[in-house]
């Protein structure tokens, strides 16, 4: 089960409704497998039905991760209008190339999260992407800050 603090789900639900009604994307930073802090990347997309994240936000956020020690947590976005799971393109999103699910994912250790403003208040699920597109969800356990370090 996944352990991530309450205010890094409700800055992630904040980004998403700052975003309409455009989809919002981000990555969660971790640190000794405990999620720590959430980091908004714009979606060069600009669309309510895809995102990708700015590829030289994602390398700034790759060389602080390197500096402090810290891991890639999660990958997180939003769904507009449809529930926290990941659609298609999500998946092929999670491979490189895309949709070549016969490879292990682009991050095999980190977690999908998926906000949905569909419903209110706001629905937050987290998934593994799995080799061959499989989908696994993991449950999150909402803590507070300090029981997260």
């Amino acid at each position: 089960m996944l352990q991530i603090p309450r205010a890094l789900i409700d800055e992630m639900v904040a980004h998403a409704r700052e975003d309409l009604p455009n989809e919002a994307c981000g990555q969660v930073n971790g640190l000794n497998g405990k999620a720590v802090t959430a980091h908004r990347v714009k979606n060069i997309e600009a669309s309510p039905y895809r995102y990708s994240m700015d590829p030289l936000a994602m390398l700034k956020l790759e060389n602080e991760r390197e500096e402090n020690g810290e891991t890639l947590f999660a990958i997180y976005h939003s769904h507009v209008a449809s529930e926290a799971y990941p659609s298609p393109t999500d998946v092929r999103q999670a491979f490189f190339p895309p949709g070549d699910l016969d490879r292990e994912p682009m991050y095999p250790e980190a977690v999908y999260i998926l906000v949905s403003l569909a419903d209110d208040p706001p629905q937050v699920r987290a998934f593994y992407i799995r080799s061959g597109g499989e989908i696994e969800e993991e449950p999150i356990e909402v803590c507070n800050s300090a029981d997260s370090r």
